[in-house]
């Protein structure tokens, strides 16, 4: 695949994240509304929503693996860097470079492990014990996809730290030292 190829597959998938994290936001949104009013329709007597605490549950489930790849691709994510910090530039890059690998290996292993229980939940049928039932393996084709996108996300951050060592490589050749 070559780079224009690459850049133009990179922007898809940025705006897709980028989709599915306002699509988190406004589930997060919907909550803070429905979940008060739901309360006032209580006291008032007036019913409930009755499915709300567990279309809740759903929805953050939903939203944080959902959310994950967006996370990773802002660099919002828990990280120390005290070790990177500490390290010589080209060094901190391979060191990041190391780091992303073992990250895309996890997450095709999990994307791996995620389809294959989607696919034994769908074969069994299998339904959760609550009011509002959805199908276990919908719930796992989120993990699985989720995965899948968190390993496109650091496929990408290999190409530009690639890039970047390349570019460093080249400065520092040119400049002979």
């Amino acid at each position: 695949m070559n780079l224009s190829h690459a850049i133009d597959l990179e922007a898809m998938h940025s705006r897709l994240i980028f989709v599915l994290a306002a699509a988190v936001a406004v589930s997060i949104g919907l909550m803070a509304v429905l979940i008060p009013l739901n309360l006032a329709l209580i006291k008032l007597q007036w019913g409930s929503i009755w499915w709300l605490y567990e279309a809740a549950e759903y929805a953050l489930y939903v939203g944080v693996f959902i959310g994950a790849p967006w996370v990773l691709q802002q660099g919002a994510h828990v990280r120390v860097d005290v070790v990177i910090s500490a390290l010589p530039r080209h060094a901190a890059l391979r060191l990041e470079q190391l780091v992303d690998a073992i990250g895309l290996l996890l997450c095709l292993f999990l994307c791996y492990y995620g389809i294959r229980a989607a696919v034994g939940e769908y074969q069994d049928g299998t339904l959760p014990d609550k009011d509002l039932r959805i199908a276990n393996w919908y719930m796992l084709v989120v993990f699985a996809t989720s995965f899948f996108l968190l390993a496109m996300e650091f496929a990408f951050r290999l190409r530009r730290a690639r890039q970047i060592v390349a570019g460093a490589e080249a400065a520092t050749t040119k400049s002979g030292f």
